[in-house]
């Protein structure tokens, strides 16, 4: 056999990394219907709060600055559905040829899940601040306390969920890349 081909064939046997490639890819088809899944709860989730914005809009909303900040509010979740339904979808779509790929794939999962929660810990941060905006002035000028004190408290129980789901992937997500480093 030729020598070169020999140190070829035992060079890229050492630069193949050494993992189960069988479960890998079964990991990776499970987790392409979970993102799937999920893309589609968020689309509808979006659709929903945009529909109750217009409706609070239409039929809550009982001072100007109300109105315009239900009108303001109206695209924001389902303009981040739409974004966050998109990368899922390009990232289900991506093509898996070899090992590398699926490493690769499994990185840009796990970024893309990152930027996620980052852009969903801003919006719901935004939507807390407007909503203690409006509990503000319900409550100083129409004396409207009760269902403003109920919306701000469950507001502040998503933005608590949010921040400690944003942190707590933040936290492994160093690792979890370099478990991965380490693989290749």
């Amino acid at each position: 056999m030729d020598p070169l081909l020999e140190q070829w064939q035992k060079d890229y046997k050492n630069a193949t990394p050494k993992l189960d490639t069988a479960a890998l890819l079964s990991q990776i088809t499970s987790a392409r219907k979970k993102q799937s899944i999920k893309a589609w709860f968020d689309l509808v989730a979006g659709t929903f709060v945009s529909l109750f914005c217009i409706y609070a809009l239409i039929f809550e909303a009982t001072s100007t600055p109300e109105q315009v900040l239900y009108a303001i509010l109206t695209p924001l979740p389902i303009g981040f559905s739409i974004w966050a339904f998109l990368k899922r979808k390009k990232l289900i779509k991506s093509n898996i040829l070899d090992v590398n790929a699926l490493l690769l794939f499994k990185k840009q999962q796990l970024i893309n899940q990152i930027n996620y929660w980052r852009l969903n810990l801003i919006g719901c941060s935004i939507l807390w601040a407007a909503l203690c905006i409006t509990a503000a002035v319900s409550v100083l000028m129409y004396n409207h306390s009760t269902i403003w004190l109920i919306q701000l408290g469950i507001g502040t129980l998503v933005l608590i969920l949010t921040l400690t789901r944003y942190l707590y992937l933040k936290y492994h997500l160093k690792g979890k890349l370099n478990y991965i480093d380490n693989l290749e």
